[in-house]
């Protein structure tokens, strides 16, 4: 390890574990670095006597300055779309005072650990399965940092490996036929409405719609590969919805458009570049106003992974194979596509309705009812009587009676 033992920097053995995350996508780089930034935040703003300067020398931390930058940027300080154009430079102000101070991994303790974790769920009102994330990202560092030989307090690694949160397994939240139709007569623009298309028809990422290149979606391709989460490829074949759209796309998309490292952009922006997935939460939430038939609470929470979610829920209602589901939208365990599987309460209404014998008239069921009752009052009187004939020695039957025999005297006729 090429760092001063005296002094284990926590910005450096950061940037140590981000590279060392060979394989992974940018979005989950992204993510583990910016869950190990939160964890710094947090003990600067509790433990501002951690705070190091660039040499490791003690450097306090001003709290109040540090408070101001985070309101400033409106609480955004780590938000991985870079925040709104109004929003950039104050962002930048909170993220370079941030940046100005470091830690020793030597001072940081278990209980600020679950300090940590704490504040994140009670303060912050963060899921179960938010906090289950972080809580990964925390564990995989901590253990590098202790097999690479840096000196940590005593029950780091070990808490941080006992600590666990239950994932919360709820109903995707999903829209239904009309309420597709509806959000679709609100989309009032070629390109916004091409890219709907394509997350509910194929069931991409908003990741991975931004990433789609001119040539991906031609008459001439039937489908294309698409590189999901974790650098995993699956092919997903193109829907004739979404040629459709996408054809309707082109005559309004813009010329000369410049390559990026990814190529040549399908969507781009008004300026020409590729187009950045909060431009497509943004125009979802807008539409979803628009869109009287979904409700408020509803539309509210609609983001573009719901549109995923739909795709995945219309399938299944369509009576399509859960394999071929998780095939498509790229799932390593069947266990996270068969939560799809958890229907809705109107789900079940429709199942009972459904019933074979839902039609029944309840005529007939009166008439069923009074044979059942004349059969069951004759079986009766027949056991009945078959007990008493027993007793007596009568037998009973359904075609003849018949009484007991004298025996003939020796020697009579017959």
């Amino acid at each position: 390890m090429a760092t001063d033992e005296r002094f284990p920097s926590f910005n450096w053995a950061c940037r140590y574990f981000i590279d060392s995350l060979t394989g992974r996508s940018e979005h989950t780089r992204r993510n583990y670095r910016n869950d190990l930034q939160r964890l710094k935040l947090h003990l600067l703003l509790t433990r501002p006597e951690l705070g190091r300067d660039a040499m490791g020398r003690p450097a306090p931390v001003d709290q109040e300055v540090l408070r101001r930058a985070l309101q400033a940027s409106g609480g955004k300080l780590l938000n991985p779309a870079g925040g709104s154009g109004a929003l950039r430079p104050a962002l930048a102000r909170a993220r370079e005072i941030l940046d100005r101070y470091d830690l020793s991994l030597a001072d940081i303790t278990k209980e600020d650990i679950v300090s940590f974790f704490a504040a994140m769920e009670q303060e912050q009102g963060l899921a179960r399965n938010s906090l289950a994330r972080r809580l990964v990202s925390l564990r995989q560092f901590f253990t590098m940092m202790a097999r690479e030989g840096l000196p940590l307090q005593d029950g780091i690694v070990d808490k941080l490996s006992t600590m666990g949160f239950r994932n919360q397994r709820k109903v995707p939240l999903a829209l239904d036929e009309e309420e597709v139709r509806a959000f679709l007569r609100a989309v009032d623009n070629p390109r916004d409405r091409a890219i709907i298309y394509v997350m509910l028809f194929m069931g991409l990422r908003v990741s991975e719609v931004v990433r789609l290149n001119g040539e991906d979606i031609r008459d001439s391709e039937e489908g294309i590969i698409i590189r999901g989460k974790g650098g995993k490829q699956r092919y997903v074949p193109i829907h004739p919805q979404v040629r459709w759209a996408v054809e309707q796309y082109r005559p309004h998309r813009p010329t000369g458009i410049v390559p990026d490292r990814w190529g040549v952009p399908l969507f781009v922006s008004r300026l020409k570049r590729r187009i950045d997935p909060s431009t497509v939460r943004r125009a979802i939430k807008a539409y979803a106003r628009k869109a009287e038939a979904i409700r408020t609470d509803k539309a509210r929470r609609l983001s573009p992974h719901k549109f995923r979610h739909t795709f995945a829920t219309l399938l299944l209602q369509g009576d399509v194979d859960i394999r071929y589901i998780q095939e498509l939208l790229g799932h390593e365990h069947l266990s996270t596509t068969q939560i799809y599987t958890r229907v809705v309460r109107s789900d079940l209404h429709t199942a009972i309705a459904r019933h074979r014998l839902s039609g029944l008239e309840p005529a007939e069921v009166e008439a069923v009812v009074e044979a059942d009752g004349a059969a069951t009052g004759a079986a009766k009187s027949s056991a009945k009587a078959t007990v008493h004939g027993k007793m007596t020695g009568v037998r009973t039957g359904s075609s003849s009676r018949r009484t007991p025999v004298t025996p003939a005297p020796t020697g009579s006729a017959r």
